[in-house]
């Protein structure tokens, strides 16, 4: 993978394109919806370029599942508590506003804000399953000794 994806798991250019194969669209269809060129496009979906916050926010409205497409599909996210559920939406709320003030203008568009959630929680509610299974697995390693 590229050093400029390099927060996002091996596989990302897969995913996209899969999602847009899903979604029955041709690379200038999507490229045409995320507001970018189809060979800009085209280095997305082969990793050789990074995203804008922009184009991931308008592929999501297009119908992207930006949480496989950004992080796999997390199926044990879904087997967390309300409590921390309510815990995790609530820092990546806090993220996204401080991410807002930091702008120049100090204005995101909601679209963008939501993208901006979305990404925040899923990678907070990754490692939070990441460190349950951590705990169980070194849990499991003291018994076995």
């Amino acid at each position: 993978m590229s050093k400029l994806i390099s927060t996002i798991p091996d596989g990302f250019g897969i995913r996209l394109t899969e999602e847009r194969k899903r979604l029955g669209l041709s690379q200038s269809q999507l490229a045409e919806i995320g507001g970018i060129k189809r060979l800009a496009q085209s280095q997305y979906e082969r990793e050789t370029s990074s995203p804008t916050v922009r184009y991931l926010a308008a592929i999501a409205h297009a119908g992207v599942n930006l949480t496989k497409v950004l992080f796999c599909d997390l199926p044990s996210i879904g087997q967390q508590s309300s409590s921390e559920q309510y815990r995790i939406e609530r820092q990546a709320f806090e993220l996204v506003e401080e991410h807002v003030r930091q702008q120049p203008e100090g204005f995101v568009g909601a679209e963008a804000r939501f993208a901006l959630f979305q990404l925040f929680k899923s990678q907070m509610s990754k490692q939070a399953v990441n460190c349950v299974a951590d705990q169980r697995l070194s849990a499991s390693q003291k018994i076995a000794a």
